[in-house]
């Protein structure tokens, strides 16, 4: 995001942003809309502040010293005043800072809008968001940030200043998180899709023909959900495309409509090879990598927890 400086041309009060670095700028604006946004530049501005010296005199206002770079002032700016359209903070450094600043100044107003700007960047940036929710105590977005990320997540990223705030037990979780919810998640697609199982209770002759079938599609299942966690039905379905189809099984019963009524009947789906019983495993699948990934959060994850 580049800086547009924000500025007003009758503003009574300059804030001097960037004081610690060489990126200073100079905002004018109004202490009026200051104090009404923020309690603390209410209390600061109780106390007098030295005029512009670079001003000629009789032109000379207050001058606010502030550490936040430009950009990120100029951000503030643009959520406190009124009439200007909010901005869009799609980088996850300035959310940050701009989180900082709104704890710093007593910024509440800033909050809701950049919480949801948090959740917009997942699944994408699941551990970015996750330092930066468990630094500022945003629990719903940590636990939002721990289902959609994978280990892959936690190997290929660059890892900014907010995983210096966060305490090594937060870390710990996520991490321990991820990486047994993949290795559970896993052995369950090999039980529910592996031929030991699917085999109890089938009367079929031709059964023993699936088995290189069923282990090709617990093998692309598995890659999909390593790959998102978050895999819905539909997302398995379209696993099967890249499965050679299965052999020929048995017919499906005369009474079509009773068949396809039957989803969960032991007798409509004795064949493991028919379409309707391949779907029936793979909604299987879905239903319990959701119900795993929700269900082991509270083993990992006290909120608020140090």
């Amino acid at each position: 995001m580049s800086p547009t400086f924000f500025t007003t041309d009758d503003g009574d009060v300059i804030l001097r942003a960037g004081m610690l670095s060489g990126l200073r700028h100079d905002f004018r604006v109004h202490k009026l809309i200051l104090c009404l946004a923020s309690p603390v530049f209410k209390d600061m501005f109780t106390f007098p502040q030295p005029p512009d010296q670079t001003q000629s005199e009789g032109h000379q206002l207050p001058v606010a010293d502030i550490p936040e770079p430009p950009e990120v002032v100029d951000t503030i700016l643009r959520f406190i005043y009124p009439g200007v359209e909010p901005p869009i903070v799609p980088d996850l450094s300035i959310i940050s800072a701009l989180l900082s600043a709104a704890d710093k100044y007593d910024l509440t107003s800033m909050t809701p809008i950049l919480r949801v700007a948090l959740k917009v960047a997942l699944p994408w940036y699941s551990f970015d968001v996750y330092t930066i929710a468990c630094r500022f105590g945003f629990w719903e977005e940590a636990r939002e940030a721990m289902m959609v990320s994978t280990t892959r997540s936690i190997l290929q990223r660059d890892y900014g200043e907010d995983i210096q705030q966060i305490s090594n037990t937060h870390l710990f979780r996520f991490v321990h998180f991820v990486q047994k919810r993949e290795s559970v998640g896993l052995s369950e697609i090999g039980g529910l899709l592996g031929w030991s199982n699917l085999g109890v209770g089938c009367d079929c002759d031709h059964w023993d023909n699936g088995k290189d079938f069923y282990y090709r599609l617990a093998k692309e299942v598995g890659d999909a959900f390593v790959q998102n966690p978050c895999v819905e039905f539909r997302d398995l379905l379209a696993v099967l495309d890249k499965v050679p189809d299965p052999p020929p099984g048995c017919e499906p019963p005369s009474n079509a409509a009773e068949f396809y009524h039957s989803e969960y009947g032991e007798e409509a789906f004795s064949c493991p090879l028919l379409p309707m019983s391949i779907r029936k495993n793979l909604k299987d699948v879905a239903r319990e990598l959701v119900r795993l990934n929700h269900g082991m959060i509270p083993q990992a994850w006290d909120v608020g927890g140090g």
